[in-house]
């Protein structure tokens, strides 16, 4: 079985923006994050942390949007998408406020402009 992921990260499968070159100019944002409703991976006691080789995303687009909420003018001036996988369930791991996926091989089916 087939299931969508959605996720933010720079064109052609590139890192997120936790994970970016960025991080200084998204300073405002992790401080949002640290303070809300935005647990880690770590933190998340359904996912219990990321394994090597996953990536967090979301089960859908209104998921992606409300977490990063405020911020969509920033993350689309230093490059950021919005990016829609199609991947093997067994890939994914879903947690109580998102996901974590093995993106391995597979490209984004769809790429959208943060809004």
């Amino acid at each position: 079985m087939l299931v969508s992921v959605f996720r933010v990260e720079t064109p052609r499968g590139g890192c997120g923006p936790y994970n970016n070159e960025h991080k200084g100019l998204l300073e405002p944002m992790f401080e949002v994050h640290r303070a809300g409703e935005h647990p880690n991976p770590d933190q998340d006691a359904l996912l219990r942390g990321i394994r090597p080789g996953e990536h967090c995303g979301f089960a859908t687009l209104e998921q992606l949007d409300e977490w990063f909420s405020g911020f969509h003018g920033l993350l689309a001036e230093l490059g950021f998408v919005r990016v829609k996988y199609v991947v093997p369930v067994h890939l994914v791991r879903y947690g109580k406020t998102q996901l974590v996926f093995q993106r391995g091989d597979y490209f984004p089916e769809t790429t959208m402009p943060m809004q």
